[in-house]
């Protein structure tokens, strides 16, 4: 089974859509984020972890989301490269 080439305007179209599903999935990643950076806080306030702890589980979970954020980017470029031919 083939398919026609993409035409120019649908390129842009699906490049497009995925440029929205991209910044959907950094969005859930902002919220992933924010959501375990207030359970860490929490848990400092409680006496659970120190305050070393808490900043280190925070560069950790920095760290975590700029990695997933890359491979969210690659996965766009690589898309993006195969929708353009």
């Amino acid at each position: 089974l083939t398919f026609p080439d993409l035409t120019g305007e649908r390129r842009i179209e699906l490049t497009k859509v995925a440029k929205g599903k991209l910044e959907e999935a950094r969005q859930t990643v902002r919220v992933a984020r924010d959501d375990t950076w207030k359970d860490i806080q929490d848990k400092e306030k409680e006496g659970a972890l120190s305050e070393d702890d808490k900043f280190r589980l925070k560069d950790e979970m920095q760290k975590k989301v700029d990695a997933c954020n890359a491979d969210l980017e690659k996965a766009f470029e690589k898309k993006e490269t195969e929708m353009n031919g």
